[in-house]
Parts: C-alpha cells; structure tokens; sequence
C-alpha cells in the first residue's frame, strides 16, 4: 500500500493514472444512465459500484479528496427512486456538481504528475 509523504506530493501508480479519466467517464456514463432511467435500481447500482470503487483506489493511492468525492457519489447513488423523487432536480444537481469535482481533481492529478 502506497503511503503518502508528509513533505511532499502525493505519487501515484501509473496504472491508476492511466485509467483514471477512463473510469470517471465510465462512472460519469452510469450516473447519466441511471437518471435517463428514472433512477431505477439496477442503473443506481452500477453507478454506486463504480464510485466506490474508484474511492477505494484513490485511498489506495493516498488521495483523499477525490476517494471523500467518490464515495460521497457512492452514497448518494443508494438512495431509493422514493427518496431522489421529492428531491430530483437537487439530487441531480449534486451528482454533477461532484462528477465535476472528481474531473477537476483528475486532471489536477495528471497535471501534477506530467500526464495532462
């Protein structure tokens, strides 16, 4: 497991570099599938196991705000269609505002590491 230095910035796997943008557009495609679906269970399943997923790895490679951004869209992916309807124009709002965050760090991620 890669431990993040105290002094300097965060190094990450070239592999993780390599399939980040691929996966947040995967995750991006899930979360747009789901809400062009009404938000149906199996859509906002897919949409969940991505960005936990993507948390999971990002932790790995001591990020913390982007695995708080994913797992943050996670969580939000596992509310019920009854708890999204009385809240959906919100509800999306938030599921682009942090897709947005997640792209930004991305690209932050890249740039630092001479990939963007």
């Amino acid at each position: 497991m890669r431990v993040p230095s105290r002094r300097g910035p965060v190094t990450t796997s070239l592999t993780f570099r390599l399939r980040l943008l691929a996966v947040i557009r995967e995750l991006e495609s899930a979360c747009r599938e789901a809400a062009d679906r009404s938000w149906e269970e199996s859509d906002r399943k897919r949409g969940e196991e991505i960005a936990f997923a993507l948390a999971e790895a990002c932790r790995l490679e001591g990020l913390r705000d982007p695995a708080i951004l994913a797992r943050s869209l996670g969580s939000l992916m596992r509310l019920t269609q009854d708890q999204i309807q009385p809240i959906e124009e919100a509800y999306r709002e938030k599921i682009r505002e942090v897709l947005a965050s997640l792209q930004t760090s991305a690209v932050g991620i890249l740039t630092k590491s001479g990939c963007g």
